[in-house]
């Protein structure tokens, strides 16, 4: 075999090693993402983060560091679900959302330019745009425009999947609905995009909570109550809700208390 030739081989072992190497890391920070613990996210993120330096161009990279990151946000502050009384804009957590939401929505927005028809990048720019327009605080995201272009990657991945992750879309749509002030707060919008959520996944412990949240605010306690019943006896399902299943069983228990009282 020429000098030539062998340095063709060479090259060619060298590229494929490289990219099954790429492939298996890729693999081990997905399988991090089984996990509940925000520990094991936050090494999936830095091993993603990693990859898309090594390939900016890499999609599964990209999705991987905007879902690694989301899911850190969402373990660590609850998926951001509101409450009966109020929201989870703590200063701790805007602190988060601060910090970790703008790495999360550059890496979503590209994930979505290298593919438009993935349905999961689509979720992962909206639910990354969810905490960033969080951090900004209700009244600034509104003042800002925040409140439109979160319609906007909500109604996207309404568009294209309205079932994908129990209706995730709607939840999306429902939780602006039911906490933001006029003139984007809209009571009858919020209930609708709940109730289509349980529509959807009607075992979905994150769909019931939403319903039982919103009659509570209503003050309806009659209402309220199957539905944080609901939430205490169902299982969470293997969706992201499975990342704050405790924080909302113990929620709507705490609910149900203050409901008898």
């Amino acid at each position: 075999m020429s000098s030539l030739a062998l340095r063709c081989v060479l090259a060619i072992w060298v590229s494929l090693w490289i990219g099954s190497a790429a492939a298996a890391d890729l693999a081990a920070a997905r399988a991090l993402l089984d996990s509940t613990k925000a520990s094991d996210a936050e090494a999936a993120s830095e091993q993603f983060e990693a990859a898309v330096r090594a390939n900016p161009e890499d999609f599964e990279a990209r999705l991987g560091a905007a879902e690694s990151l989301n899911q850190v946000m969402a373990i660590r502050t609850n998926g951001n679900l509101p409450l009966v009384d109020r929201l989870q804009d703590t200063p701790a957590n805007k602190a988060l959302w601060s910090a970790l939401s703008p790495r999360a929505l550059g890496h979503a927005r590209k994930a979505v330019v290298l593919d438009p028809a993935s349905v999961r990048a689509a979720a992962a720019l909206a639910t990354a745009y969810m905490f960033h327009a969080s951090s900004l605080g209700i009244l600034q995201s509104i003042v800002s425009g925040a409140g439109s272009e979160y319609r906007t990657h909500a109604g996207r991945l309404l568009e294209m999947d309205p079932r994908h992750e129990d209706g995730l879309a709607d939840t999306l749509f429902a939780s602006l609905y039911l906490v933001a002030p006029w003139p984007v707060g809209d009571s009858d919008a919020a209930r609708s995009h709940f109730e289509k959520a349980a529509g959807y996944s009607p075992k979905s412990v994150r769909n019931q909570y939403g319903l039982g949240v919103y009659w509570a605010r209503e003050g309806d306690a009659a209402k309220a109550r199957p539905h944080f019943q609901r939430v205490a006896e169902l299982p969470c399902r293997p969706t992201t809700e499975r990342l704050f299943c405790g924080f909302m069983k113990q929620a709507a228990r705490d609910a149900m208390a203050s409901l008898a009282r």
